[in-house]
């Protein structure tokens, strides 16, 4: 059975509880007005018999005076004559609920007292006017027997029928009794048994459980143990990878470094040939600025694979000191201005800073600005201008490297900072470009705890902005 079948159950058990409960109080109510009825009925009894009893004692009274002439006769028959009036009041308020009572009260016993009350007091009035035999014959007539006779056959009608109407309320009662302790007891049966199919619903939930907990540490326990294996087999991959990428930096240590010595060789004695311009064509210096450019480019690329394979390897050294800002400027002024004129661009270097200082690393601040600069010629058409501006921010010093190129698409700029990302805008002048720069010039920016955004619409240029902290503390911390 289903956790829903044991919700039932406990439901149906409360419903049944409070059914129970309310057939329980019916019962206690019933029973008080099973009470009250019985003592209605006694009261009505007891006012019945008291006023038959009140109609004697004034009988007895008045003959006593009659025949003895001594006035204290007449004591018990006035107290009796002033209590007649409430009795009947009584009854009236004790039967106005029934008219068949309320009626045989006041059409048959209430006159036949009054009357009877009426020939007593007739009878004290002849014998004051007439004399004590005429008043014992008037009291001794049929008439007053006859009278007394009629008010005890209806007060015992009356008697009776309270009696009968007490008999059927009481078996109805019983009816009602009967059908409620059947209905209580059901109940109560109904409860049992739900709760004992509770009881064995658990049971056999608790044993499920017990089954599914041990299932489900046995499937914990192989759990754990292929997360062990895997963990194993992961620490396993992750040293051989280790040991791949070691050996690929020492390859690339290596192959980088074999590369520098000829391509030095190369450059070197490129400018040798350039030495003997008279026995050079025209075509011949085409070619040499040609292999130039090619190991400039070479020499990038291999400088740029270089400090990829210091940052990630963690082994680039800071040199943080206090550098001129225009020394740095005019260093790089002089670097870029002449390829900027071969594409008849104008570089704009503006220092607005504050301090004539800098506090950072000479190397790394170059090879930043370089970058980000040559990439702003690179992709710059001719007659352009590319701005190079420097600025204090709070206590930062900003650079802003600013072109007039064809912009950065928003989708180039999600991946502008990643390595080996080739972009949709290409160099203006046919320039080569690796995809690695911007991601190295991020790393470095962070090795002095800069930071580097850009800010670029398509078709309208690109502005880069870099931040470094000016101090040692904000380096070094």
């Amino acid at each position: 059975m289903k956790a829903i079948g044991v919700r039932s159950l406990l439901i149906l058990s409360i419903l049944l509880t409070v059914v129970s409960a309310v057939i329980t109080y019916l019962n206690v109510q019933q029973k008080k007005e099973s009470i009250a009825l019985v003592i209605h009925t006694y009261k009505v009894i007891q006012a019945s018999t008291r006023l038959i009893s009140l109609l004697k004692d004034m009988e007895i009274g008045h003959r006593g005076y009659l025949i003895t002439a001594d006035t204290t006769f007449l004591q018990p028959y006035r107290e009796a004559l002033m209590d007649i009036d409430h009795d009947i009041d009584t009854l009236t308020s004790l039967v106005k609920g029934n008219q068949q009572q309320l009626q045989i009260l006041q059409e048959r016993i209430t006159p036949l007292v009054d009357r009877k009350k009426s020939h007593l007091e007739e009878s004290l009035l002849i014998l004051k006017s007439v004399g004590r035999d005429s008043a014992s014959h008037f009291a001794g007539m049929k008439i007053a027997k006859a009278r007394m006779d009629s008010i005890l056959f209806w007060t015992t009608n009356f008697t009776q029928n309270e009696q009968a109407l007490l008999k059927e309320r009481s078996e109805n009662l019983e009816q009602r009794y009967f059908i409620n302790d059947v209905i209580r007891f059901s109940s109560f049966a109904l409860i049992g048994i739900t709760s004992l199919a509770a009881l064995i619903t658990i049971a056999a939930k608790e044993k499920d459980n017990k089954r599914l907990l041990v299932e489900l540490q046995q499937l914990n326990q192989q759990l754990e143990q292929k997360v062990k294996e895997r963990t194993r087999e992961l620490e396993d991959a992750n040293k051989n990878l280790v040991r791949l990428n070691e050996e690929k930096n020492h390859f690339l240590a290596i192959t980088t470094h074999d590369l520098k010595a000829p391509l030095a060789g190369i450059s070197g004695l490129l400018e040798v040939i350039k030495l003997e311009p008279g026995t050079l064509s025209t075509r011949h210096l085409d070619y040499i600025q040609l292999m130039e450019e090619t190991c400039e480019n070479m020499q990038r690329l291999i400088s740029e694979l270089l400090d990829l394979s210091r940052i990630e390897q963690g082994t680039t050294h800071l040199d943080i000191k206090d550098l001129s800002v225009t020394k740095v400027l005019s260093e790089l002024e002089d670097h870029f201005r002449s390829w900027a004129s071969k594409k008849n661009i104008e570089l704009i270097f503006s220092n607005q800073v504050d301090s004539t200082t800098i506090t950072t690393d000479h190397d790394l601040l170059i090879r930043i600005l370089d970058n980000v600069i040559s990439n702003a010629i690179k992709f710059s058409p001719p007659n352009k201008t590319v701005t190079i501006m420097v600025t204090n921010e709070d206590r930062h010093v900003r650079f802003d490297i600013i072109d007039q190129g064809p912009g950065i698409t928003a989708e180039d700029q999600r991946k502008l900072f990643q390595k080996f990302q080739k972009l949709s805008a290409r160099p203006t002048n046919g320039e080569s470009s690796s995809g690695l720069g911007l991601s190295i010039v991020k790393d470095l920016v962070s090795l002095l705890k800069g930071t580097i955004q850009v800010e670029s619409e398509n078709g309208h240029g690109s502005c880069f902005i870099i931040r470094f902290p000016n101090g040692q503390d904000h380096i070094l911390g």
